[in-house]
């Protein structure tokens, strides 16, 4: 049973790490080029907001069954302090990454060029900033 949730548990988190990857590059290239590539971006970017919502939740209830299942009191602090960083990444997420995500829906729907990249700009710097407290947890729980 450990077994199959640790392989769940990873298979879910590098679903939510791997399935912003492409997303910077997507975001450079489609936020200030105007119709039809800017329109079409904000539907892929809501499919990836609804995946990475999915599987950071997921990520998050495995890895608290995984603690469960081996008993809490042996899990390592490097899994805490990942798990911190996880936490973070969220936050980051849900606030600074949500605002720039609403700019740049606005600026598209207006057909601001100028704003849409300036904001696709903020959603990537974002994504670099989750990605990097996602690779320290990543360092943290297997060390």
């Amino acid at each position: 049973m450990i077994l199959a949730l640790r392989i769940l548990h990873i298979a879910v988190a590098a679903a939510w790490f791997g399935h912003k990857l492409l997303i910077p590059g997507d975001i450079r290239q489609s936020a200030g080029a105007g119709p039809p590539q800017a329109p079409a971006l904000l539907g892929r970017l809501r499919r990836a907001e609804r995946l990475g919502q999915l599987t950071g939740l997921g990520t998050l209830l495995s890895g608290g069954l995984l603690a469960w299942a081996v008993g809490v009191e042996t899990v390592s602090i490097g899994v805490w302090a990942g798990l911190g960083l996880v936490l973070t990444a969220i936050v980051v997420g849900a606030t600074m990454g949500r605002s720039a995500s609403k700019q740049l829906r606005a600026a598209i729907e207006e057909g601001d060029r100028v704003a849409a990249t300036i904001a696709g700009r903020q959603i990537n710097q974002v994504l670099g900033v989750e990605s990097l407290l996602w690779m320290g947890a990543l360092v943290g729980m297997v060390v």
